[in-house]
């Protein structure tokens, strides 16, 4: 009996399974920052600007969205060779209310958008390599 090792046919298959999951993450990462934008409650000022009434974010709350620019800008972006992909919200507004200013305290999204997916991360790729290998 002889056994025959197609090592480069799997390694392509994790490859590719990887890649997959991946995607699956980074989408799943936009659409949690998305969500926690524009649907979760907010308690900051409550404002009117052009005919308007806005309710802000208080410090600690993911922003709220008054333009839409923030939820608009954000996009993946991939680099296939290394298997890695990132969420990026693009906007001039993003890293400023991640992050604070010296001015603001942070309305951070984009870390909670990713501790929210971690779990469905881990078990995405765990399920997509375990397939491929069965």
């Amino acid at each position: 009996m002889s056994v025959q090792w197609n090592g480069s046919a799997v390694l392509a298959k994790v490859r590719q399974a990887a890649l997959q999951a991946t995607v699956r993450s980074v989408e799943a990462v936009l659409e949690e920052g998305t969500h926690l934008i524009l649907d979760t409650p907010k308690s900051g000022k409550i404002y009117e600007r052009r005919g308007v009434t806005h309710q802000a974010s208080a410090p600690g709350e993911p922003p709220a969205s008054d333009t839409g620019r923030l939820v608009q800008s954000g996009h993946a972006e991939y680099d296939t060779k290394a298997i890695s992909g990132t969420a990026v919200w693009s906007s001039e507004h993003a890293d400023p209310l991640e992050h604070g200013t010296k001015n603001m305290e942070p309305r951070p999204f984009a870390r909670q958008a990713l501790a929210n997916k971690q779990d469905e991360i881990n078990k995405g790729f765990a399920e997509e390599i375990a397939a491929v290998l069965k």
